[in-house]
């Protein structure tokens, strides 16, 4: 199925997993084996809807998993809405206006994009986002899962999890805030005037961009260790310092491991 002059895509389903890439011409291309479960609609406004058609428990069963691809045109810049229930989702490639994401059960998968704003919202699952740049926010949120981001540039990272671990580097971004509980956090070439890590229950590990004396640094843990550039340390407050970046870091039963380079 082809369609011409889209400018945004909504996708939702319960068992759906989708593949989104770029193609070479300027048409949007569905392309499914099991077509016939989904209805494919545009409207006027040049919105492309995928919605995956209700079915009785038996044919669910039968089934399991309902695959498809949507091969984007080579100049879409519009909207990517997805919302789904026990599947997943891989893009590659490509710029978006807005990019908001949320399933349960499943798994994300993003790499070498670009978009004005993105979201992601999980549950009992795993992402990784790899080679993302926002020109505002990147908000990842995820529930039972762990998250990895490589390569991300934006205005403000957020990622938060529960009951795992995460991982972020090749930071850049004015502010990054990361935060889990029963699991580490590892965040490595970071770029950022404000750093927050927190966790309870696990270990962080930082290696920030600069020198120690860019950073007005809070460090506190409890049962753990602090080591600082190498050094062992006990908790660490510079109230007074006159730094221009400020990284705060906090756990419970674990260490904290920081650098500088």
């Amino acid at each position: 199925m082809e369609f011409s002059n889209v400018k945004g895509i909504a996708i939702y389903g319960t068992d759906c997993i989708v593949d989104i890439s770029r193609g070479d011409d300027d048409v949007c291309r569905f392309v499914s084996a099991k077509e016939k479960y989904f209805n494919v609609q545009q409207d006027n406004n040049g919105l492309l809807t995928v919605t995956q058609k209700k079915g009785n428990i038996f044919y669910r069963i039968i089934m399991r998993r309902f695959e498809f691809k949507l091969i984007l045109p080579r100049h879409f810049v519009g909207r990517l809405r997805f919302r789904n229930k026990n599947g997943g989702l891989y893009v590659d490639g490509g710029g978006f206006s807005d990019v908001e994401l949320y399933t349960k059960n499943g798994k994300f998968e993003v790499a070498n994009i670009s978009c004005a704003d993105f979201s992601l919202k999980l549950r009992n699952g795993s992402a990784h986002l790899k080679n993302v740049t926002s020109a505002a926010d990147i908000s990842v949120k995820c529930d039972n899962g762990d998250i990895k981001a490589e390569n991300i540039k934006a205005s403000a990272v957020t990622v938060s999890c529960h009951n795992a671990g995460l991982s972020v580097a090749d930071i850049k971004a004015r502010k990054l805030d990361c935060s889990t509980n029963n699991g580490t956090v590892d965040a490595n070439a970071v770029d950022s005037d404000a750093v927050r890590l927190e966790t309870s229950n696990g270990k962080i590990t930082a290696v920030c961009t600069g020198a120690r004396d860019d950073y007005r640094l809070s460090l506190e843990t409890t049962h753990g260790a602090i080591t600082l550039d190498g050094t062992p340390s006990k908790t660490v407050t510079d109230i007074a310092s006159s730094a221009t970046r400020r990284a705060d870091l906090r756990t419970s039963n674990g260490d904290i491991d920081i650098r500088f380079n």
